[in-house]
């Protein structure tokens, strides 16, 4: 008998039925169970989509030598375009030496090959993983810009059809749930999904999101991990096209931006580039782009995704450009502060020699002058001053 311990009390222990206590255990366990799983029910599934910026994939022609090459020079182009959000960055002097280093830089790569419909041909994919400490030294070293702090951006979608308001789920949607997806990734944007569970639909409604109510926004936003919320009211029209009003939040600034008439698809991803964009020129500008010995140019009816990939190309196939970042998006027109080789009327005459662009008359209150006449200049949204306006052509 143990010292200390009353008889009374191991008599009491002794006689338990040992079943009752197996049952009781049983009993317990189930409990404990349950109540881990109710626990878990409470918190929220958060699937972030934030693709690694230095694994690319691109189609091929063959396995060789020659054609690798190739191929890996246009995929860091690519990763470039991922690491310092600009997506002209590749047609800059200062990129020409890592696009021809492309091949010493990649730290794997492997090919594969996806099984053809009838009668097509074989397609075959050169995946590559890049050297990211490689990259980024000789990006830094070129100056051109690495931007390793990107804001992770929470979407909150919203629709009017038919006159009935709704938001937007994107698990309904599943091609334009994976355009986002895919523009995202092909941006390198942290991109974050809400649930649309049943709390979503308790916190947030449509006309929450309509009326830019920020306070319930960013209430219904607080159970996700991220540093940017941006909301897009899309507006159904005909041909089953879509116009959206967007708002970026963030903690301390709001932002607009209108996208134009397209498929839900494209209005998507040309969401996904604006956000990325404008991102981009705040927190990872090209160096000396802006400031002192910068030109902005206005370029107007930049009105869909394929406008202003156009609009991207022309500018770089100007040679006299060295520079150029974006600045402000206000409805189609796109703001860039451009640095040119040589005068600023070189500039000039080169966007004035291009067939794909037709010069515009100043727009009202976008000069200097007309910025500096204060409150009789002033209006509900200020018109970014711009030294040339240029309207893109289709």
């Amino acid at each position: 008998m143990s010292k200390g311990r009353p008889a009374s009390t191991l008599w009491a222990v002794a006689s338990v039925d040992p079943s009752a206590i197996r049952v009781k255990l049983r009993a317990m366990r189930k409990i404990r169970s349950v109540i881990v799983c109710l626990l878990l029910g409470l918190l929220p599934v958060l699937p972030t989509f934030a693709s690694d910026l230095f694994v690319v994939e691109t189609a091929v022609a063959d396995e060789g030598a020659e054609t690798r090459n190739v191929a890996l020079s246009r995929l860091l182009a690519d990763v470039l375009v991922r690491v310092s959000g600009n997506t002209g960055i590749a047609a800059q002097p200062a990129a020409k030496p890592l696009l021809a280093a492309a091949p010493s830089l990649v730290q794997q790569y492997r090919y594969r090959t996806a099984t053809p419909a009838d009668g097509e041909a074989i397609a075959r994919f050169l995946w590559a993983r890049f050297d990211q400490a490689g990259v980024e030294r000789m990006m830094r070293a070129q100056g051109l810009p690495v931007w390793s702090q990107r804001p992770r951006v929470l979407f909150w979608l919203a629709t009017e059809q038919r006159a009935q308001r709704a938001l937007l789920d994107l698990e309904s949607r599943p091609s334009a749930g994976n355009a986002l997806r895919a523009r995202a990734d092909y941006r390198g944007m942290p991109l974050q999904l809400p649930l649309m569970d049943l709390q979503d639909q308790a916190q947030l409604t449509a006309a929450d999101v309509w009326s830019d109510y920020q306070a319930g926004i960013r209430q219904a936003s607080a159970r996700y991990p991220h540093d940017m919320v941006v909301t897009g009211r899309l507006v159904a029209r005909s041909g089953r096209k879509w116009t959206g009003s967007w708002t970026m939040i963030g903690r301390d600034s709001v932002q607009n931006f209108d996208t134009p008439a397209q498929t839900l698809d494209d209005t998507l991803a040309f969401a996904v580039d604006q956000v990325q964009n404008l991102l981009a020129a705040r927190y990872a500008p090209m160096p000396g782009a802006g400031g002192n010995g910068g030109t902005t140019v206005r370029f107007s009816a930049v009105d869909a995704l394929q406008a202003y990939g156009r609009l991207v190309a022309i500018l770089d196939d100007t040679e006299v450009i060295a520079q150029v970042a974006l600045r402000h998006v206000l409805d189609d027109a796109f703001y860039f502060t451009v640095r040119v080789r040589g005068d600023d009327s070189e500039l000039q005459r080169a966007l004035d020699g291009s067939a794909r662009l037709s010069r515009e008359p100043e727009v009202a209150g976008s000069s200097t002058a007309g910025q500096a006449q204060g409150a009789a200049a002033s209006s509900v949204r200020s018109v970014p001053p711009a030294d040339l306006h240029y309207r893109l052509l289709n």
